[in-house]
This record gives structure tokens, sequence and C-alpha cells, in this order.
């Protein structure tokens, strides 16, 4: 929409808390790396694109999407958009995997990618390792459900690169008193990989309760001890 959804509105709408959109602030404000995931109209974009605010508005920032959802209001902001062949053979095509290929040469400080569906995730971790503030969206309910869908075909994330990712935020589409609502179901962090098991580690930060329809804070940040010891 042309006047698109703020940080302010998601709070308003109760879809998170001014403490959530803090963290997010700092975090994005020093480049961490987030994911938003969760089912068809649960608010993923909404979320992405309220939170691309937070960045730095003399920043380099491309956004990749196969349709234009993202409104940005930075200066330098170059937006692309994947484009379908109109011939036989795939002649002129452009795809997810070669905007994220092209973005990576112009030297970004932050790259929004609308969904990652395919091998264009490998890509997006590899820019995440090499230092871009990546963020994106993803079709997943839960953790496990995101760490086994980029392990898996065709996204094909490798397991140890999946640590690089600071953040992951899992959006709902829910009733509250039979209305309708979106809500942020729960923010965790990646704090690497277990030696032992090989499993991946992550930190609960935040949880939504159904009860109350309220926030519940349950542990401390690794993402804001590693901004303040910087």
């Amino acid at each position: 929409r042309g006047d698109p959804i703020t940080a302010i509105d998601l709070v308003n709408y109760n879809t998170c808390n001014v403490e959530m959109m803090a963290y997010f602030w700092l975090a994005i404000e020093n480049g961490n790396c987030a994911i938003f995931a969760g089912g068809t109209a649960s608010g993923k974009t909404s979320m992405l694109n309220a939170v691309s605010l937070f960045i730095p508005p003399l920043s380099k920032v491309v956004s990749i999407e196969d349709t234009r959802e993202l409104t940005l209001h930075h200066d330098n902001w170059i937006a692309g958009v994947t484009r379908k062949s109109l011939s036989s053979g795939n002649t002129g095509e452009v795809n997810m995997y070669d905007l994220l290929r092209s973005a990576l040469r112009q030297r970004p400080e932050y790259i929004l990618v609308g969904e990652i569906r395919g091998e264009e995730a490998l890509t997006l971790f590899q820019a995440i390792s090499t230092g871009h503030a990546t963020y994106s969206t993803m079709h997943a309910g839960d953790v496990q459900t995101v760490v086994n869908r980029l392990d898996s075909p065709p996204l094909n994330v490798p397991h140890v690169m999946l640590q690089s990712l600071d953040i992951l935020s899992i959006q709902t589409q829910t009733f509250v008193n039979d209305k309708r609502v979106r809500r942020t179901h729960s923010i965790v962090e990646f704090t690497g990989i277990d030696a032992k098991t090989g499993y991946i580690r992550i930190n609960e930060l935040y949880r939504w309760d159904p009860l109350t329809d309220d926030f519940n804070r349950s542990g401390d940040s690794f993402v804001i001890n590693r901004i303040m010891q910087a």
C-alpha cells in the first residue's frame, strides 16, 4: 500500500510490544540478520517492511522480490523484481537467484529478500557469512520447521551455515476473542552449533501468551550482549 505499515502500527495492533520493537531496532541498526517465518497471511512481510525503517537512513539497501510488496524510504534503495521469460527456452528470464547474485556485486550494506524458497537460500546465507546484513521471510510454522526446510532440497543450506543467522521471528495468524489477529509467536536467537550433538543452539527471547494476549520475555539476549561488548 502507499502508506506502509510501520512499527508503531504493529505495536498498536499488538502484533508485538514496544520492547520487542526496541530489540529489533538495536539489532538491525547494528547489522544483525533476521528471518521472519510463518504461515500464509501471518504478517511476515508486514513485519519485514516495518522493521526495515530501523535501517540507518544513509545505508545502501537492495531489495529482491517476486512481487513488489516492500516499500522503503531510503534514498539509496535499489528495488529488484524478478521477470518471467517471454519466449521459449527461458530467454530473458531473471529469477531470485540472478538478482541476489547481482546484488552482492553492488556491495550493499543491507539486503532484503521477499521470500526464500529455492537455490537463492544458499546465496543468502553466503551473503550473511560474508558480513552483509540480510533480512528475509519464509513459510514455516516453528523453529524446527525452519531448520528442516533450510537443510532440505530445494534450499540445501549446509547445516554449519545456519549458525550465521542471528534472529528468527515466528509470525502467526490466530483468533483473540473471535477476532482474527496477527501475533509474533516467538523470537529466538541462533547462538551456534552444539559440538556434541550437532544441533543448532537457540535462545528463546520472547513468546506470546495466548491466555493473556501478552508477550513474555524468557531470558537475556545474546545479540544485545554482543552489541554491548562491541
